[in-house]
């Protein structure tokens, strides 16, 4: 019976001397399964004749538990080796696994290979390392990668190196990576380069990364480019830096950057030395603007010199900064120029001066914009001198001034006129000066106005005037006012004319004054206009005075309104003759007095009457007295009521009497009732009836005791009826009597 007829279980019982006694024509005869099913022992019985009987079918049938158990004295040929796969490989002893030549280790298959495991593959030697072809490194796990050793790494041929693939690369440890040699190093793909951990990239030694080519460097991935040390950049050459790609310089820190030699730096691409950032540009030092060329400088975008601090700004050289073009100039910030000292700004070519937009005019310090040349100054556009600081202004000196031209004196603003110093200011040509507006006069101060000469003072037009600022108005001194003339005095606005201070204005010459026109005039405060001199005031036209308001007439003093001339007064409306102060109007004389009209009688008011004694009513004429209301009447206090004549008492309307408080008629003694008629008596109320005192009544002539009305007749006291003489009883018409009562009729005098 064929003994590939006995069963597994048949084979795993077959005694040892049994098994040593088959022939290898026996052993031929086994299948693979039961090959595999041999025990241990049997195994271990093995002989070297019967394993030559073995075919590489048989071998595939050993199991990874009975390989190790093979005698070290059995040799299998190349064809058996060959025939095992990675498993069985891994678990033959040294023994065995060294009796596999280089020739077999490389026709191994790739899947034996991969087989293997970590252990058996650690254990090759360098030799056998060096033999494994290129596609049993790229079956290489991971695991079977990390375990070869450095020297094992070390001694895989560049061939073998470009042939593991880009994940294989990725897998490599960093110890591992700091073991391959310059030539290996050399020989990595720009992809495989690309594929290193940042771990590993920053493992090799400086000088492993001095032999990248540029080539190599073209596969850094930024990640990459960011993790290399100064120390590596430093030691890169031109040639390895024109690999790098453009984005690979934003990830590139400022130290790394300028850690590159200068003719690295200077011989970076226009198109990599405009991919460096404001952040790499703005961590430049001092020391490091020495490596940039002049035309590299002049490459600076706007943007990226815009990121200079001022300090770096200044440490350019003169070539560098000569070299600088307009757009790079126009795109320094005002950071920037404000941080330049005279000396840092004179470092500029005039021409770059003059690039500057008036906002950068405006941002240099004042000693820095100070300390440019006259020809400079003289060049700047008119919008440059509109964009200048007001403090730039005050610290131009006499020789700048010197060299504006007219078109550049009218650029300036007010602001720029108002900070010049008064010595700055006095230095203008006659010419400069004239061409002043006044709108930029209008901030002038009075100090500098005072610095003027004559002859300055002089060539102002009234234009100019007219714009000079009310404050300088205000704090004019009596000297520096005294250098107007009255033309230039005469242009002044109506807001300027308000803001004289009344010592000045009272140094008007009446002519001045009486050449204001309405408008000054109206816009005289009460202030001012109670400050006039009689002669002023005397002096003014006809039109000034109506151009007076009400409440500018309350405010002329006692002796503005004694200058008064009659025609002045009589254009005066009564609301106007109303506002006169009791005290100013107590100044009026009786030619004054005397001129108003009676419309303009009646428009005292009750104020003024009842400040009035009897000399100021005494002033009044008869036609004037009768033009009063009677409530203007009625405003007289009883003392000047008290004092009225008889005349003037007996000239007063029936209407105006009736109007005379109880008290004014009670101040009235015996004889001034004389002249009243009877007619006025009539018109009397019953109230002032009553209220007539004794003395009074008793002085009535029969005449006017006529007068009394059937209704004033009741009003009567029984004590004023008691006091009528004979001939005034006798003088009672029959409905005079008729309309006494009873009671009074009781104190007829009999």
């Amino acid at each position: 019976m064929p003994i590939s007829y006995l069963s597994a279980a048949q084979i795993t019982a077959l005694d040892v001397t049994v098994f040593q006694q088959l022939s290898s024509t026996k052993i031929g005869q086994l299948t693979q399964g039961q090959i595999g099913a041999l025990s241990v022992t049997d195994v271990e019985a093995l002989s070297t004749v019967q394993a030559t009987g073995l075919t590489t079918t048989q071998v595939k049938g050993f199991t990874v538990s009975q390989i190790p158990h093979i005698p070290d004295a059995v040799v299998f040929d190349s064809n058996q080796l060959l025939a095992l796969n990675g498993a069985q490989l891994s678990a033959l002893n040294d023994t065995q696994f060294a009796r596999i030549g280089d020739t077999q280790l490389s026709q191994l298959s790739v899947t034996a290979v991969a087989g293997m495991t970590t252990t058996r593959l650690s254990a090759l030697n360098s030799d056998q390392v060096a033999a494994l072809t290129t596609s049993q490194i790229r079956s290489l796990t991971n695991a079977q990668l990390t375990a070869l050793t450095t020297t094992d790494i070390g001694e895989l041929t560049a061939t073998q190196l470009t042939s593991m693939t880009t994940t294989q690369i990725g897998w490599l440890t960093a110890t591992q990576s700091s073991q391959l040699s310059t030539d290996q190093v050399g020989a990595l793909t720009s992809s495989q380069i690309g594929a290193l951990t940042t771990t590993s990239l920053a493992a090799l030694t400086t000088d492993q990364i001095s032999l990248l080519t540029s080539t190599q460097l073209t596969g850094l991935t930024t990640t990459q480019v960011s993790s290399l040390s100064a120390t590596d950049f430093a030691e890169l050459s031109v040639t390895q830096v024109l690999g790098l790609q453009t984005t690979d310089f934003a990830a590139i820190s400022p130290t790394n950057l300028w850690s590159l030699d200068t003719n690295v730096i200077q011989g970076l691409t226009p198109t990599q030395f405009a991919s460096v950032s404001t952040t790499q540009i703005a961590g430049m030092q001092t020391a490091d603007f020495a490596k940039l060329s002049s035309s590299q400088v002049a490459e600076l975008t706007p943007t990226q010199l815009g990121a200079l601090s001022a300090t770096n700004l200044t440490s350019l050289t003169d070539t560098q900064l000569n070299a600088l073009t307009v757009s790079q100039v126009q795109g320094l910030s005002s950071a920037q120029l404000s941080e330049l000292g005279p000396n840092d700004l004179g470092r500029f070519s005039n021409t770059q001066i003059l690039w500057l937009k008036p906002t950068q005019i405006g941002s240099l310090a004042a000693d820095a914009f100070s300390s440019l040349d006259a020809t400079v100054i003289s060049g700047l556009s008119t919008q440059q001198i509109a964009g200048m600081s007001a403090y730039q202004a005050h610290m131009l000196q006499t020789t700048d001034i010197a060299e504006f031209s007219l078109t550049q004196i009218a650029a300036l603003g007010a602001g720029h006129l108002g900070a010049l110093t008064p010595t700055a200011l006095a230095s203008l040509s006659t010419a400069q000066f004239s061409t002043l507006t006044s709108t930029q006069l209008s901030a002038v101060s009075a100090t500098a106005l005072d610095a003027l000469s004559q002859t300055q003072m002089a060539a102002l037009t009234t234009t100019q005037v007219s714009g000079l600022g009310t404050a300088t108005i205000r704090s004019l001194t009596p000297d520096e006012f005294a250098e107007f003339s009255s033309t230039q005095v005469l242009a002044f606005t109506g807001a300027q004319v308000a803001a004289l201070s009344t010592t000045n204005l009272t140094a008007m010459s009446t002519t001045e004054v009486s050449n204001l026109n309405t408008t000054q005039v109206a816009a005289l405060t009460t202030t001012q206009v109670g400050a006039l001199t009689g002669d002023q005031v005397g002096q003014m036209h006809l039109t000034q005075i109506t151009a007076l308001s009400n409440s500018q007439i309350g405010t002329l003093s006692q002796t503005g309104a004694a200058a008064l001339r009659t025609d002045q007064l009589t254009v005066l409306g009564p609301t106007k003759i109303g506002a006169f102060s009791t005290t100013a109007l107590s100044a009026l004389s009786s030619t004054q007095i005397g001129a108003l009209s009676t419309v303009q009688i009646q428009g005292f008011t009750a104020s003024q009457l009842r400040s009035m004694d009897d000399g100021d009513l005494d002033r009044l004429t008869g036609t004037q007295l009768g033009a009063l209301q009677p409530t203007q009447l009625a405003a007289l206090t009883t003392t000047a009521f008290g004092d009225l004549s008889s005349t003037e008492i007996g000239a007063l309307s029936p209407t105006q009497l009736a109007g005379a408080t109880t008290a004014q008629l009670a101040a009235l003694a015996a004889g001034d009732f004389s002249p009243v008629s009877a007619t006025q008596v009539a018109g009397l109320t019953p109230t002032q009836i009553r209220s007539m005192p004794l003395s009074v009544l008793a002085a009535f002539s029969p005449t006017q005791i006529t007068g009394l009305t059937p209704t004033q007749i009741p009003a009567l006291s029984t004590a004023q009826i008691a006091s009528l003489t004979t001939s005034q009883v006798q003088a009672l018409t029959p409905q005079q009597l008729n309309a006494l009562s009873s009671a009074q009729i009781g104190y007829l005098p009999s």
